[in-house]
């Protein structure tokens, strides 16, 4: 949690970003990086993934529909509703969603700063660390930019 001294620019569930640390609350540990040691950080979509079980599903609904079409007194009612149902549902359940992530350079070597497929959230938690890096860099003497 965030010190006395410590500015904080983002507090939540998941994340915490101060002027000091960026820290990603994952299981089974919290990963922390310092704010000053990271370089090149990049926002990056991941595609979304068809979920593993995704065709055992598909496949039992199919399944379903075959012993419905046998079995009931009128089965093309029966079964264009069971397909109305599971229609909508196979589609949900058969794509993970997309997901956010910051990259970024930690001493050398790339990291995943951060991961949420919540797109407000990741927003927030990379406007944060885009803050706390430029705080970072500012001096007594500003920027350290000459005025033309």
């Amino acid at each position: 949690m965030s010190t006395r001294g410590t500015r904080t620019y983002y507090l939540g569930s998941d994340a915490e970003v101060t002027n000091a640390l960026f820290t990603w609350r994952t299981s089974p540990e919290p990963l922390s990086f310092a704010v000053s040691e990271l370089r090149q950080v990049g926002l990056v979509q991941t595609p979304a993934r068809t979920r593993p079980y995704a065709p055992h599903l598909a496949a039992g609904v199919l399944l379903s529909v075959a012993a419905g079409w046998t079995l009931l007194a009128n089965p093309t009612l029966y079964v264009i509703i069971a397909l109305a149902i599971a229609g909508p549902l196979l589609a949900y359940f058969w794509r993970e969603p997309r997901r956010w992530e910051l990259h970024a350079q930690y001493h050398g070597t790339a990291v995943v700063l951060y991961s949420s497929s919540d797109v407000r959230v990741f927003n927030q938690v990379g406007r944060a660390l885009r803050r706390a890096m430029e705080d970072g860099r500012r001096t007594p003497w500003g920027y350290g930019l000459a005025a033309a």
